[in-house]
């Protein structure tokens, strides 16, 4: 199957500096056997053909003999670090230590809703909830939504691009460190819904804005024009498609930050709803891009995202709330989720929360040569609270 231009796109802005691939861990409280993720694994390439393909001259080529096998790592950190070649490889990893299953997933072939339909079939088949796949499903790619006219830039954005997040070094090192802190979510969600005008989502990204102006605020004064790099799932199905069918929408902190968290999160699901209207979301339709070679292709693309004019936000923000719950009944043996998130070369942070029976896990992925462990602490202390200043108001 020749690949859908999102594709290329994450396979040509793959580099050793900014890895294009993410990972999720799973911690159970029952784990499933080794033998039982292998024929779910298998199942699941059936289902999901292009996730057993390697990549040759831009189309996805499926592994005939494609074989899975769980690779071995003393730490998870090692298993994370290491290089995918998808001219080899297929673009799915797992490694299983102990109570946690690790599973790492090139964005070229797969966005986070994908890589919840891939474990939700493997893990049923693990735990018997699900029969094996006998036969392979034909290569398909999820069809995406459009509109007639769009914008490119949000009425929202700043006159020039969002500042980055302010670190002690420049030099990145492609190593993500991550750390993991979680908070109840049922109380604030029904929150939410009682307050209106605003989404549990919608909270939380405003949290991590606050978080970031802080953080630059108290580092830099004067470098405060702080955004978000929002996926948005763009199917025109929203829960089908194995593939990516995800593209981004930025969000702003522009609003009176003397107003209560409340009526911040209510601005944010302003600019979201105009954002989502006018269609800063949409695809560009430069399918020519695909033809080229990616010897030109890999460094134009490069260059255009390197102008300091192309607004990349401070930092990415994620939240996978139903979507995940429902993505599988075996997910109900897993108390804990991680989600180490990818970094392009001009985002320094990336924040990916997954809300599951009742609790946010909220991750930090970042470049240890740009944020140091007490650096990601202070963030984290600061994320949680927001929290708390949220739980006041609204409870």
């Amino acid at each position: 199957m020749r690949m859908p231009l999102l594709d290329v796109a994450f396979y040509l802005l793959d580099s050793v500096h900014s890895p294009q691939d993410f990972t999720l861990i799973l911690h159970f409280s029952k784990p499933p056997d080794v033998d039982g993720l292998r024929r779910g694994a298998k199942s699941a390439f059936k289902r999901f053909p292009i996730s057993a393909s390697h990549i040759a001259h831009q189309k996805w080529v499926w592994h005939e003999d494609a074989e899975f096998e769980l690779e071995s790592a003393s730490r998870i950190e090692e298993f994370i670090d290491e290089p995918f070649d998808l001219r080899r490889q297929i673009p799915v990893k797992q490694c299983f230590i102990g109570n946690r299953l690790a599973t790492r997933f090139h964005h070229a072939a797969a966005d986070g809703l994908s890589a919840a339909l891939w474990l939700g079939h493997q893990l049923n088949v693990a735990y018997g909830l699900e029969a094996p796949q006998s036969t392979r499903a034909p290569f398909s790619a999820p069809p995406l939504r459009r509109l007639q006219t769009s914008v490119r830039r949000s009425k929202f954005a700043f006159d020039s691009a969002s500042d980055p997040l302010l670190t002690s070094h420049s030099k990145r090192s492609g190593a993500r460190g991550w750390l993991t802190i979680n908070f109840p979510a049922s109380e604030l969600q029904k929150a939410c819904r009682r307050a209106r005008g605003f989404t549990y989502g919608d909270l939380l990204a405003t949290c991590t804005l606050e978080v970031l102006s802080e953080w630059n605020r108290t580092h830099k004064p004067g470098h405060n024009r702080v955004g978000l790099w929002l996926p948005m799932n763009i199917r025109r199905e929203s829960n089908a498609g194995f593939g990516n069918g995800t593209s981004r929408i930025r969000l702003y902190r522009k609003y009176d930050p003397d107003a209560s968290l409340i009526e911040k999160a209510r601005e944010v699901r302003r600019q979201l709803a105009w954002t989502s209207k006018h269609g800063e979301w949409m695809v560009p339709n430069i399918s020519w891009f695909t033809r080229f070679p990616p010897s030109i292709t890999r460094p134009l693309l490069h260059r255009y995202l390197s102008r300091p004019s192309v607004d990349m936000a401070t930092a990415v923000f994620s939240h996978a709330g139903s979507w995940i719950a429902n993505a599988s009944e075996a997910l109900k043996h897993v108390e804990r989720i991680e989600c180490v998130g990818l970094l392009h070369m001009r985002q320094n942070l990336a924040v990916n929360a997954a809300t599951h029976a009742g609790t946010t896990w909220l991750t930090f992925t970042y470049d240890p040569q740009l944020l140091t462990t007490g650096d990601v602490q202070q963030l984290a202390q600061m994320y949680q609270q927001q929290i708390g200043r949220a739980r006041g108001e609204l409870l």
